[in-house]
């Protein structure tokens, strides 16, 4: 493994680039994005210390159709294309790991495109803050701290900050959310 080092906002790979190799995270965070034709991009997923990405290009080698974002500064290990196909050969352990990576990467894909298209932006944010719960959320948490920026949550629903800030505000005056710099504190009522 090779250490990569980014600084935030650096784009890491954009939609017409072929990942050169796999890359995991030791410090900081990453925005792993949808990147559309039109220069939009859908937030599918804020990959984290210890998470895996660029393991698409270990299956066809070719762009994905995926930005990937330093959202802070970012420490990487990083392993070459041609290193991991080496040891997606001799290691069946190393092979099944990277496909469940890109399985779970696939579902997030698919549950995004069931969320915009099914539901509307209530429920939408509710799903989405369900789910992002359940990274950081312990058995005994009655509350869950959210480490996502208004704007991130705005570009997982696929609208604009405005139309986020209005749902933010009901879900604030029910008392199923606080929000604060950088952060959400979600206090979603049995009932959701």
């Amino acid at each position: 493994m090779q250490p990569r080092l980014f600084p935030r906002g650096a784009l890491i790979y954009n939609r017409t680039e072929r990942p050169d190799g796999l890359y995991l995270i030791r410090s900081g965070s990453a925005l792993f994005q949808i990147d559309g034709i039109n220069g939009k991009r859908l937030l599918l997923k804020i990959i984290r210390e210890n998470e895996l990405f660029g393991e698409i290009a270990a299956y066809d080698g070719k762009p994905a159709p995926i930005a990937v974002e330093a959202r802070s500064a970012l420490v990487t290990d990083f392993v070459p294309t041609g290193h991991m196909e080496l040891l997606r050969t001799q290691f069946a352990s190393i092979d099944r790991a990277l496909a469940t990576v890109a399985t779970q990467n696939l579902r997030a894909t698919l549950a995004a495109i069931e969320e915009l298209m099914l539901l509307d932006l209530r429920e939408r944010a509710i799903a989405c803050l369900k789910r992002l719960s359940a990274e950081f959320r312990q058995p005994t948490d009655t509350s869950v701290r959210i480490d996502v920026t208004q704007s991130e949550l705005a570009s997982m629903l696929g609208v604009s900050r405005q139309a986020t800030n209005k749902v933010l505000s009901e879900f604030e005056k029910a008392g199923w959310l606080k929000r604060n710099f950088r952060y959400f504190i979600w206090m979603p009522s049995p009932a959701l």
